[in-house]
């Protein structure tokens, strides 16, 4: 039995493997990361753009003639922790027909301030 060689692997061939897995593991985990928190923060400026939208488009319901102006109503936004709305009116100076309408959320998001905005114009008759 002296010939025979066994079959396995020495302590130095783990070892090796090891530190080769855990400098791909080390470069790959961050981009993970960076993946993962990109993702979220374009999730969390969706649901401002959409919050943003559905209160303009709640307005178009309603006759120009009927917003009142200059005006700045706040609005609540689920899903952003913290975060701010703001929807302002105003009507074109001397024309009751056309109004100016600004939709603004504003929130933190990794220690950075981030903001939407949208904006339109709306025109009608005043009947």
């Amino acid at each position: 039995m002296e010939g025979q060689k066994k079959a396995g692997f020495t302590i130095i061939e783990i070892v090796i493997a090891l530190v080769i897995c855990a400098a791909i593991f080390s470069a790959v985990l961050p981009l993970i990361f960076n993946s993962i928190t990109s993702n979220r923060g374009t999730k969390l400026k969706l649901i401002a753009y959409e919050a943003a939208s559905r209160e303009i488009e709640s307005l178009r319901e309603q006759k120009v003639s009927s917003l009142i102006s200059p005006s700045n109503t706040p609005f609540a936004i689920n899903g952003i922790p913290g975060a701010i709305g703001n929807l302002s009116v105003n009507k074109a100076l001397g024309d009751e027909k056309i109004a100016a309408v600004k939709s603004v959320v504003t929130w933190t998001f990794r220690n950075k301030n981030e903001r939407v905005e949208l904006n339109t114009y709306f025109y009608g008759s005043t009947e």
